[in-house]
C-alpha cells in the first residue's frame, strides 16, 4: 500500500513539473519563439524615431516605481543611423518578458523617453528571430 502511494505521488509530481514548464509564460516564450531587440541590418518594415548601431556592455536588473521588473542595458553608440542621440552611451530599458538582448553589437531601433528615475532611455522595438 505504501509503495503504491509513493509511486502515485511521483507520477503526480512529474506531471505537475511538466505542466509548469510547458505553460509558464517565460518558458513558453523561450521554447516557441525568441524575440530580440538587435538587428543585423536596418529593417524596412519597422518604424522608429531612433536607429543606432551599438555595443551592449553592461546590464543591471531593476524594479521601477510601479513594481515592474526589467533590465537596464548600457550600450556604447557606435553609429547613429537615424535620430537625435548625441551621446557616446545610451541606456536601453527592457521590461521583463520575451524581448532579449544577448549582448554584443547590432542595430537597435526604438524611441527615446524620459524616465523620472533613469533619465533619458531608449525603449527598443523587437523582432522575431528565425
Amino acid at each position: 500500500m505504501f509503495n503504491y502511494l509513493l509511486a502515485n505521488m511521483r507520477t503526480w509530481s512529474l506531471s505537475l513539473a511538466v505542466y509548469c514548464m510547458t505553460f509558464t509564460g517565460a518558458t513558453a516564450c523561450t521554447i516557441v519563439v525568441a524575440r530580440s531587440i538587435m538587428f543585423e541590418q536596418v529593417p524596412a518594415d519597422v518604424d522608429a524615431s531612433e536607429i543606432i548601431e551599438a555595443t551592449i556592455h553592461d546590464r543591471t536588473h531593476f524594479i521601477d516605481a510601479r513594481g515592474l521588473q526589467g533590465e537596464l542595458l548600457n550600450a556604447r553608440v557606435d553609429r547613429v543611423i537615424k535620430g537625435s542621440i548625441k551621446t557616446d552611451t545610451v541606456k536601453i530599458l527592457l521590461y521583463e518578458g520575451c524581448p532579449r538582448a544577448s549582448g554584443g553589437r547590432g542595430i537597435i531601433l526604438g524611441n527615446l523617453q524620459s524616465d523620472p528615475l533613469l533619465g533619458l532611455v531608449l525603449i527598443p522595438k523587437d523582432h522575431l528571430v528565425r
